[in-house]
Formats: structure tokens, C-alpha cells, sequence
């Protein structure tokens, strides 16, 4: 797992706790402005995030399997990297 383009680039921005926060709302909630609300952020700043962290993930967050790509991503880099995952109370 550790050589897949998708964990490395999740890798690249783990440091950005925002942008990991913006992901993992947006694919809860797979709608860019219900992210926004769960954020308390206006819709044009998590828009902003998404499209940065597209660019680094090298695919199209909206598509329906770039949502699926990038629920699985991290929650992978987090299973390799510390044993937990988001949402898990650890």
C-alpha cells in the first residue's frame, strides 16, 4: 500500500490538518456545501481546498469514483501510519 500514488499523495499533505478536514467532510458528506456547513466554512473556501487537493491527488474529487478514491486514500495513510482511523474514538 505504501507505494500507491493515491496514500503518497495523501502523504504529501497530512501535515495540512485542513485539507485533511475538508476531504474527509466532503466525502462524508459527498456535496460541497454540506462540507462547508460541517466545517463552518463559507461553500467558496472548501471549493478552494478541493480543487488545491485535486490538483495534488492527480484526479477529479467530483467524479464518482474520485469521491470513492479519496474516502480510501486516507483512511489508508492513517491504518499505515498510526493504526487509527477518522471517526474511530482512538
Amino acid at each position: 500500500m505504501r507505494d500507491n500514488a493515491d496514500i503518497a499523495a495523501i502523504d504529501r499533505i497530512a501535515s495540512r490538518h485542513e485539507d485533511l478536514d475538508a476531504l474527509d467532510a466532503y466525502c462524508t458528506t459527498g456535496s460541497l456545501r454540506r462540507a462547508a456547513d460541517l466545517l463552518h466554512l463559507h461553500h467558496s473556501s472548501v471549493a478552494r481546498r478541493l480543487e488545491n487537493l485535486g490538483r495534488t491527488l492527480v484526479f477529479d474529487l467530483t467524479a464518482p469514483a474520485g469521491l470513492m478514491r479519496a474516502g480510501l486514500a486516507p483512511t489508508l495513510w492513517r491504518l499505515l501510519h498510526d493504526g487509527q482511523v477518522a471517526g474511530s474514538g482512538r
